[in-house]
């Protein structure tokens, strides 16, 4: 059984590594997408790409952030070309998201960047310590979800 010494060791330890992942990650790959895009613009673009249509609520609820805050990021996304909105033929209330022929390039190219920093990061690992990893990152971040989820669900 852990002591509560060893918890707070962990918690410690946990803290001071989660801060500079995070933050290192967000400066790596804030390098690679330019001053074209801010790391929300970016993960947006994926996020939009990745579903093909969505609504500025299904970003909302995947981010977690608010409709307000997804507006705000949409309409910049928009002025910048990078997006279009198409309204659904069935509720015209409702727009869905696409990215434009300049976002879809602009993400590709992107992409590819962070593709390179990622590979070149995981050099330094075996295989299977990514995979590792990987498996235990997944599993904290259902954790997490599972978490705000039930959070969410007490309001």
């Amino acid at each position: 059984m852990m002591t509560n010494e060893k918890i707070s060791s962990l918690i410690d330890r946990y803290m001071k590594v989660s801060f500079y992942v995070n933050k290192m990650g967000e400066l790596l790959i804030k390098d690679q997408i330019c001053d074209v895009l801010t790391n929300e613009q970016y993960y947006t673009l994926r996020f939009i790409e990745q579903q093909r249509l969505c609504t500025s609520t299904e970003i909302s609820e995947a981010f977690y952030i608010n409709k307000s805050a997804v507006t705000s990021n949409i309409n910049r996304l928009e002025g910048k070309g990078l997006i279009e909105r198409e309204q659904d033929q069935h509720d015209r209330r409702v727009f869905h998201l696409k990215l434009s022929n300049e976002g879809a390039a602009l993400l590709h190219k992107t992409e590819h960047k962070i593709h390179k920093l990622v590979e070149g990061i995981m050099t330094n690992f075996e295989y299977e310590e990514i995979v590792k990893f990987l498996d235990t990152y997944e599993k904290l971040s259902q954790i997490f979800i599972e978490m705000k989820n039930r959070e969410l669900e007490e309001l």
